[in-house]
């Protein structure tokens, strides 16, 4: 780009967005609205992408080839980087399981699919974010979809329409995919998060910007950019990852990066050298930043911040002069993208566990039916029925994913049982949790088919498996107000309905087991030791815990105290 056009004010705004996801990122309480950042990314992406399409289009020299293979050019190369020195990083000293999931997220990132494959792991049982290395990129895909999709749509268009009505077709189909945001993240927030449909009116409101700039008030662009950037403050100081999202709240980012795009302001306050160069290396400081985050989780390494800033900032100083800068690439790349995309699929196996001892070398679903159990086993609140050769079970399992964990092994006992699983849920008669700031459908189904299973199966024995918590943030059924103290009675209360409800019947000689909270471990054994049987760590291994001691869990010796009122109710304490 000539450096007559270059706006610096959009070049600001890219640093405001990848410092606010970076520091979200490495402490949440700092800054926690700062994954408004990407949406402020949206935003740009949406602006600059809609410039390219409709000035080619009113041109008549618009070609969707060049215009993806610009982009392939633009995100493709760095990207590329990150994937290649990840994967040979995490071949030198991540044990299989780990290095298995890097192959498989490192896979769908390189297609640009990555979006997908996060929706999908968004159960317990997965890995949480700080094990996805590559997790940032669900963004990258859901803006490269929209590459795909939007100027296919506006180039067909341009062909039946004036590009007049184009411009309101925009307009319209923003307000279309806001208020499908709206929706959804209130009815499925992790779809809300991750798809398209959701995430499009963003990067359309960006596109606005330059169909509809501003041509009246041009003397006050300096006041609007300081709006827009107040509103992005704002949002990223009083939004948390409690708020639905996106949704109304994402206003807030979003029209605020439209505020500072539409003012184009010729003196921007943006234009400092220190944010000028952070918004010139933001992409590779926003590729770079995650894994890093990761790496040091996985490997249990403590640093301060101002360490980190400079860190990042360094190595993607390095990524952008050595990779991203340059755009003359030759069939080079594309051979070097085929070759990591063949990798990260042969990594995705297996994890090549013939580098670690053999009795280590488990895959993610052989550690799960191993160590937890809940792999292969629906959820969703849904009522499933296992080895049911009759008509009824002899027992039914309820709860979270502390209760999913036993479906494997009840199923290998060919016991007819059904059972009823909802991860990261209470529900009960009156109170039920929230998921991302919302209730679900699936968590209020869970409860409800509880009920239906009782009542299919009289007499079934009863397991009520929970990750019972002091802490729990509950939700009143009747108001949807919050309930943060006094916990431990109400779980001991809604127990009790269940045991005096119609449905449970205690007469027909049902009996209920309520299995207690687990003690948890902050570090991973198996994954400690498989990580140390590598060859790199035989010279610099650390020792793996193999004990630790006990902790006393309070909420069980509630759960004891009030399994002792009644006979057909029993208590079990997972940790004796």
């Amino acid at each position: 780009m000539a450096e007559k056009n270059f706006r610096k004010d959009i070049n600001g705004l890219r640093a405001i967005a990848v410092l606010s996801v970076l520091v979200f990122h490495f402490s949440p309480s700092f800054l926690p609205g700062g994954f408004a950042g990407v949406d402020v990314f949206f935003v740009i992406s949406g602006f600059l992408m809609t410039s390219i399409i409709f000035r080619g289009v009113e041109n008549n020299n618009f070609s969707i080839v060049k215009f993806l293979i610009a982009r392939c050019k633009r995100i493709v190369p760095a990207l590329v980087a990150v994937v290649v020195t990840l994967l040979i990083v995490g071949y030198l000293i991540f044990e299989p399981l780990t290095y298995q999931a890097i192959g498989k997220h490192s896979f769908s990132s390189l297609l640009f699919i990555s979006n997908f494959t996060y929706f999908f792991e968004s159960g317990y049982f997965d890995a949480d974010s700080r094990s996805k290395f590559l997790l940032h990129t669900w963004s990258l895909s859901v803006e490269w979809q929209f590459y795909i999709i939007y100027p296919i749509i506006v180039y067909a268009l341009s062909k039946i329409l004036s590009l007049s009505k184009i411009k309101i077709a925009v307009v319209v189909a923003a307000i279309v995919s806001l208020s499908l945001s709206v929706y959804v993240s209130y009815t499925d927030p992790s779809a809300a998060y991750f798809m398209l449909y959701t995430r499009a009116w963003e990067m359309m409101v960006g596109g606005l910007a330059f169909l509809y700039p501003l041509t009246r008030y041009k003397e006050h662009s300096g006041k609007i950019e300081i709006a827009g950037i107040a509103l992005i403050a704002a949002s990223i100081a009083l939004i948390s990852d409690k708020t639905p999202w996106p949704g109304y709240a994402a206003l807030l980012p979003v029209v605020g990066a439209y505020f500072v795009i539409l003012a184009s302001n010729n003196k921007s306050i943006l234009s400092n050298v220190v944010i000028q160069k952070i918004g010139l290396w933001s992409y590779s400081i926003y590729l770079v930043h995650w894994p890093f985050i990761v790496s040091i989780s996985k490997l249990n390494i403590k640093i301060s911040f101002f360490f980190y800033i400079c860190l990042i900032i360094s190595i993607s100083c390095i990524l952008y002069h050595a990779v991203e800068r340059r755009r003359n690439y030759s069939y080079g790349v594309l051979a070097l993208f085929c070759i990591s995309l063949f990798a990260s699929f042969y990594v995705s196996k297996d994890g090549i566990s013939s580098r670690v001892d053999k009795e280590l070398s488990l895959t993610a679903s052989e550690y799960h039916d191993k160590y937890y159990g809940g792999s292969g086993t629906s959820q969703g609140g849904l009522l499933l029925n296992f080895n049911k050769e009759k008509s009824k079970s002899t027992l039914i399992i309820t709860g979270d994913s502390f209760a999913r964990q036993y479906a494997h092994y009840l199923k290998e006992s060919k016991m007819p049982f059904t059972a009823i699983f909802k991860d990261g849920c209470f529900s009960t008669e009156n109170f039920i949790t929230k998921e991302n700031g919302s209730v679900t459908v699936e968590c209020y189904r869970r409860y409800h088919n509880f009920m239906v299973a009782l009542q299919q199966n009289e007499g079934a024995y009863v397991i009520y498996a929970q990750n019972w918590v002091d802490n729990l943030v509950l939700t009143d059924k009747k108001t949807n107000k919050d309930v943060k103290d006094k916990n431990a009675n109400i779980i001991q209360s809604e127990l009790s309905l269940i045991i005096n409800s119609r449905e449970f019947n205690h007469l027909s000689g049902r009996k209920l087991f309520i299995i207690g909270k687990q003690q948890g471990s902050d570090v991973s054994v198996y994954e400690c030791m498989a990580r140390n049987s590598l060859p790199i760590y035989k010279y610099f291994g650390a020792k793996c815990p193999t004990t630790e001691s006990r902790k006393v869990i309070q909420v069980n010796n509630h759960l004891r105290s009030w399994a002792s009122k009644y006979e057909n109710v029993y208590f079990i304490d997972p940790n004796d």
